[in-house]
């Protein structure tokens, strides 16, 4: 080769990722026997896969995102507080939702009535048009509408339409957080619907082009 030959530039060497935490392909049954045995970073994993779906659960009931938020937290520590009450032949999944809801539904039994908070915010504007002075009026009586007819909703039904047609999981998504068969959040469904279209029509008067929920 020429005085001019190429020379080979070494490449800079490459940085190896950090190894994965192996905790991380644990069962959650294997996490919190972990957590019992004085892990507490076993139990960080298991906050990380649950948090965000258990606020999701927990606002279908309490209604408001904070709420929802503060109940998970409180959830999360009756967790850790009774983590050796925890029979390992169950699946930490049923026994960690039957905690959440007890504890959103110990919540709104505490809220006052019109407490902020205390009814579902998660239905968006019902119409998709520019608002107007008179459209702002309509939007938001119909927004305190569904407000009171949700609120008014039995626990059960109101957690399944909530979680199904604002959240959009599937029924075998709702059955394992609110402990029941996909065949019953069905029914719910079927029959919160029914409900809230009563109620709906009875408040504001049937509509023309109203579909359902």
């Amino acid at each position: 080769m020429g005085a001019h030959a190429l020379r080979l530039v070494p490449a800079a060497p490459v940085e190896a990722a950090p190894p994965a935490d192996p905790r991380q392909e644990l069962t959650d049954e294997e996490l919190l026997a972990l957590v019992c045995a004085g892990e507490r970073e076993a139990f960080r994993i298991l906050v990380e896969r649950y948090e965000e779906k258990a606020v999701h659960t927990a606002r279908a009931i309490v209604g408001s995102t904070e709420t929802a938020r503060e109940v998970t937290q409180e959830a999360f520590l009756k967790v850790y507080a009774h983590r050796h009450r925890f029979d390992p032949k169950r699946r930490f999944s049923s026994w960690f939702y039957r905690i959440l809801r007890n504890q959103a539904v110990d919540r709104v039994r505490r809220q006052a009535p019109g407490t902020p908070g205390s009814a579902v915010e998660l239905v968006g504007d019902w119409d998709g048009q520019s608002p107007g002075p008179v459209r702002e009026v309509s939007r938001q009586e119909r927004r305190e509408a569904v407000r009171r007819i949700l609120e008014d909703l039995p626990a059960k039904f109101r957690m399944v339409l909530a979680l199904r047609d604002l959240e959009g999981l599937s029924c075998g998504e709702i059955a394992e957080r609110t402990g029941t068969t996909a065949g019953t959040v069905r029914w719910r469904l079927h029959h919160a619907r029914k409900l809230f279209r009563e109620q709906w029509e009875r408040v504001l008067g049937r509509e023309e082009g109203d579909s359902e929920l």
